[in-house]
């Protein structure tokens, strides 16, 4: 600095520094370069104009700035303006204490402050937003303090590799921040408005008004976060106090819900529908009143009460319906809490109807038990739940076991609900222990099915997904003294009297579509046959027809008089090894084997066919060859 000729008490003020560093605002190696003029006043005060280029910071930040300065030597202060396009940041300090400053702040752009948020949060980065309002700003050393009333104006923040992120984010409120070696401390008293957040498989779409928040966070320095206090309204949709913890890789090792109050209609879309696309449930939509409180520590759940009002759910693929829902469930681990009763005015599964039903649970060992067994009305029979007990905590093995007997369901209303053809008569059967094991749920013990006359056994069913996008089902299958009659009259495949016998193996089924299976049907006695049948058993095997006198002489009868039918199917990669009762003369395969007059023989030709074809020849019977009869 040098004193100008000829102007007293006027100085040529030069100031360059090629390498600056401030930790505290993440500045490494910056140059800083002032170029004005250093004057007098009349009242004792300097003052100073110049223009300011600061190379180096992070943003961009003063790359092309105004500086204005103020000193008063009395008052022992010095104000500072620095402008640069909208931006305008007022300071004023001590003299004898410069890292003590008041500021205010006008239209500041956010990424301005990247290099200090890296240097509090490591990994964390600011890409857009700007911020506004008055702030104390004490630095010393390694340590950071300031507080004061903050507004941001459309934040976009990332950390933990985007596992954690803020889109368009408005907040306005009182801050404090607290920064040293050690860890970083924030708190937050005031109100978001508008924008998206993101953290781990949880995203929300703020609301467009103010939802007042309070939050008290703590970051240590090895990145490890605690939400202390997590205060927050949105208008009659949520409101929320809880605190959780995130290790240092992001991920949630700590919740607590004190309590969260939700209007489910407004709640879901705005604050849930990601999680629950994530876990399966896309499209679901929900009505009615629900309090939660829950507490989730080191991956298990230690506590967890809910309590529902005039709850209606639904899934918009039609995999699960609740209307209804009324109640409470109670659980703490190793407490016993009195019993709570849960029920529904309506329920469905698969577009299959369920009756009104309450339910009696409570804590026992650890479990959420049902305390006596409970009647489901199920299209026009019942559904009986024989036990039931959840394990909330999900650290055993077997996560929910059940026991259920069907009585006098009718087939028809089944059918139709499912889409399947119209069968007739009830259905009855027991499931002795249903089991959900990581995911799965497995029928321990098998479920028996009354069905046309006979049984159908089903052993070693499980099912993985059921209400995701692609349900998985295995089974083993046992078919007993089935009535051929009605069953084939059902599918309009042509009568078959007689009794059906057989099996399907290892059944493997992906979103209801069968993918793999070793299916071997046959009939236990003798029958007759119509036409028709023999027709489309021979396109499923794909067979021909003789010519001549005994082509002229089937077409003289309606039924024929068989021995034996078989025909099995084993399905992988798309094709289905076929074969019947046994190997046919002169190649091919056995499907229906004549007795008496006018006698028949169908045989069956092709052995490897394509799936899509087999299921053409099911359903449409028009397919391939025309049968061999002799």
């Amino acid at each position: 600095m040098a004193p100008m000729p000829a102007r007293p008490g006027v100085f040529a003020l030069q100031l360059a520094a090629a390498s600056l560093d401030a930790p505290a605002l993440g500045w490494k190696q910056v140059s800083v370069r002032v170029t004005g003029t250093l004057q007098r006043q009349s009242s004792g005060r300097w003052s100073m104009q110049a223009p300011l280029q600061v190379i180096g910071a992070p943003g961009g930040a003063l790359r092309d700035a105004q500086l204005a300065v103020v000193l008063d030597p009395l008052s022992e202060t010095a104000a500072l303006l620095l402008t640069q396009g909208p931006t305008r940041i007022d300071a004023a300090l001590p003299t004898d204490a410069p890292l003590h400053v008041q500021l205010r702040i006008t239209a500041l752009p956010l990424n301005w402050l990247s290099g200090a948020l890296a240097a509090a949060a490591p990994g964390a980065s600011i890409r857009n937003g700007s911020a506004g309002g008055t702030l104390a700003v004490d630095a010393d050393g390694g340590s950071l303090r300031a507080s004061g009333r903050l507004g941001i104006e459309g934040l976009a923040a990332f950390a933990h590799r985007g596992s954690v992120a803020a889109q368009g984010l408005g907040l306005r409120g009182y801050v404090n921040v607290q920064h040293d070696a050690a860890e970083t401390r924030i708190a937050f008293d005031g109100a978001l408005r508008g924008g998206e957040l993101l953290a781990g498989s949880f995203y929300a779409q703020l609301p467009a008004h103010d939802a007042p928040i309070n939050l008290h966070l703590t970051r240590a320095a090895d990145g490890a976060l605690r939400v202390g206090t997590l205060q927050y309204q949105d208008g009659g949709a949520v409101t929320l106090n809880a605190n959780l913890a995130l290790d240092a890789a992001g991920t949630l090792s700590q919740l607590q819900v004190i309590n969260a109050d939700l209007d489910l209609a407004h709640a879901i879309p705005r604050y849930a529908s990601t999680f629950l696309q994530s876990h399966g449930l896309p499209g679901l939509q929900g009505m009615g009143q629900a309090r939660l409180a829950l507490d989730w520590r080191q991956g298990a759940l230690r506590a967890l009460r809910v309590q529902l009002q005039h709850v209606d759910l639904a899934d918009t693929a039609g995999r699960f319906a609740l209307a209804g829902l009324d109640g409470a469930l109670d659980w703490r681990a190793g407490v016993t809490l009195a019993p709570t009763t849960l029920g529904w005015r309506a329920a469905s599964v698969y577009r299959v109807p369920l009756g009104a039903a309450q339910l009696r649970m409570r804590d026992t060992d650890g479990l959420l038990t049902l305390q006596q067994p409970v009647a489901i009305p199920m299209l026009a029979g019942s559904m009986r739940v024989q036990h039931l007990a959840l394990d909330p905590t999900a650290t055993r093995p077997t996560r929910l076991s059940a026991g259920l007997a069907f009585t006098g369901v009718s087939l028809g209303e089944l059918s139709g609900a499912l889409g399947w053809p119209a069968f007739r008569g009830t259905l009855g059967g027991a499931i002795p222990d249903l089991r959900l094991r990581q995911g799965r749920v497995e029928l321990q013990g098998g479920l028996s099915l009354q069905l046309f006359g006979g049984y159908v056994d089903v052993t070693r069913m499980s099912v993985a997904h059921l209400f995701g996008a692609a349900p998985e089902l295995g089974a083993d299958l046992s078919l007993r003294n089935i009535e051929l009659a009605p069953l084939t009259g059902v599918f309009d495949f042509g009568e078959i009297t007689g009794k059906l016998d057989g099996s399907v193996q290892g059944l493997r089924m992906v979103a209801w579509r069968p993918v793999a299976f070793q299916a071997e049907l046959h009939t236990a006695s003798g029958g007759r046959i119509s036409q028709r049948a023999v027709n489309n058993l021979t396109s499923v095997g794909g067979g021909s027809l003789a010519g001549g006198l005994q082509g002229a002489l089937l077409r003289l009868f309606s039924t024929f008089p068989y021995k034996r039918i078989g025909l099995s199917c084993t399905l992988a990669n798309d094709v289905c090894i076929m074969g019947g009762i046994a190997p046919a003369d002169g190649g091919g395969y056995t499907l229906v084997e004549g007795d008496g007059l006018p006698y028949i023989h169908i045989i069956g030709h092709q052995t490897r066919v394509d799936w899509a074809t087999l299921v053409s020849r099911l359903q449409a019977a028009t397919a391939g060859q025309r049968p061999v009869i002799r």
